[in-house]
């Protein structure tokens, strides 16, 4: 019997702008997407901030392929994966979004939580930390304390290359609290990333995230090998091929379920990671509540999470309804 594929555009609104180094935006576009079968429903998300090449269009085409619309159930999550990947290159936010939603089916079919399907406990709980974009003093106060008041002790702090001194300085001063730091791509020098690497240790920084330009290999291998927090690749990491070739780059990698196409491939490349001993962040796009508890359940296996999109969206409430209650035929 053949899985009913719903999908929905939606949109995702930010409590505030959310400023990064390369530019700022108010809200994401998102395809919302259920799956039914007998009386089981499952769902995925695939968020499309601007920067990526996938859209609304592109997803929704993805989703009308007789493939997806004929997919027969139960079925083996992988296999799908690696046969879509080969004859449907990319869209891989599209394929995140089904696969999420194949693997909650499936736990739903076998009468098991998604966590005892993958083999992965559910008792390890690491450092989830909230992003402070890129703002002034008081507009870091405001996002701080909003962070507070969802019980995050961990925070991620956007810089933009420019005013990184005063992002730093503005939330030491309000907090002794644990914080990474993701420069976006914005890091220009080794020498000027030393120097705010400096500070970045006195005040007890946890990681830097992509702080040069994707492709250049050469000057955060520099980084790393200069001083001892943890470098991690974000944007440079994006699908499995890429784990080896960062390896002697960087301490460890971020994984975004958006990115590599869903929690099969971030499963494997959790494990490719952990074999050449890096660190693992597992990120989001500022997903809802849908992608980010997809993405929730790899973190027993992750060093740290980054899943706060539920909390920097002010309309997460509605989204989950809308997903609950669409249908397209």
């Amino acid at each position: 019997m053949r899985i009913h594929v719903h999908t929905f555009p939606s949109r995702l609104e930010f409590r505030h702008p959310f400023r990064i180094a390369h530019g700022v935006r108010t809200g994401t576009d998102v395809v919302l997407v259920r799956l039914e079968w007998n009386d089981l429903t499952a769902f995925g998300e695939a968020t499309l901030p601007p920067y990526l090449m996938d859209t609304i269009e592109s997803v929704t085409r993805f989703f009308s392929l007789p493939e997806i619309q004929n997919i027969a159930f139960p079925i083996s999550v992988e296999n799908l994966f690696d046969e879509l990947h080969r004859s449907h290159p990319g869209n891989m936010p599209a394929k995140a979004a089904l696969d999420m939603a194949l693997w909650q089916l499936l736990a739903k079919y076998q009468k098991t939580s998604l966590n005892e399907l993958l083999k992965i406990s559910s008792q390890e709980k690491i450092p989830h930390s909230y992003t402070i974009a890129v703002g002034n003093s008081d507009e870091m106060k405001e996002k701080f304390a909003i962070g507070l008041e969802n019980n995050f002790r961990f925070f991620k702090l956007k810089l933009d290359g420019i005013h990184d001194e005063q992002i730093i300085d503005d939330y030491c001063s309000l907090t002794s609290l644990p914080f990474a730091v993701d420069a976006n791509q914005s890091w220009r020098s080794v020498e000027a990333a030393l120097k705010i690497s400096e500070k970045l240790i006195h005040q007890g920084c946890v990681l830097i995230e992509q702080p040069f330009d994707k492709h250049d290999l050469v000057m955060s291998r520099a980084l790393k090998e200069a001083i001892d927090i943890p470098v991690i690749a974000d944007e440079a990491c994006q699908l499995e091929v890429d784990i080896d070739k960062l390896s002697a780059s960087f301490s460890g990698v971020n994984i975004k379920l958006q990115k590599c196409g869903g929690i099969t491939p971030a499963l494997r490349m959790i494990h490719r990671a952990r074999e050449l001993n890096l660190k693992v962040l597992i990120g989001c796009m500022s997903e809802s509540s849908i992608g980010c508890n997809a993405a929730e359940v790899l973190t027993p296996l992750c060093d740290w999470a980054d899943l706060d999109g539920p909390f920097l969206i002010r309309n997460n409430e509605e989204i989950l309804m809308l997903a609950e209650s669409f249908s397209n035929g």
